[in-house]
């Protein structure tokens, strides 16, 4: 069976992943609860997810030095 959520794919460049990073990491800091908690873990996802792209992006560009 597949997942019948609807995805996409985006090309980021790195100030983007670092605009996003900050902004996901600044509205769960600040997150404020509500019924579904499942957007906190979601969030908490999200910013893992953009933390290991900076890193990847870091690698790179060390490895053009």
């Amino acid at each position: 069976m597949t997942d019948s959520r609807p995805t996409l794919q985006f090309d980021l460049d790195l100030e983007a992943i670092r605009l996003l990073h900050r902004s996901v990491t600044f509205y769960l800091e600040r997150w404020p609860g509500g019924p579904d908690p499942s957007e906190q873990e979601g969030l908490q996802r999200m910013k893992t997810l953009l933390t290991a792209a900076l890193l990847e992006c870091t690698l790179d560009q060390d490895g053009f030095r």
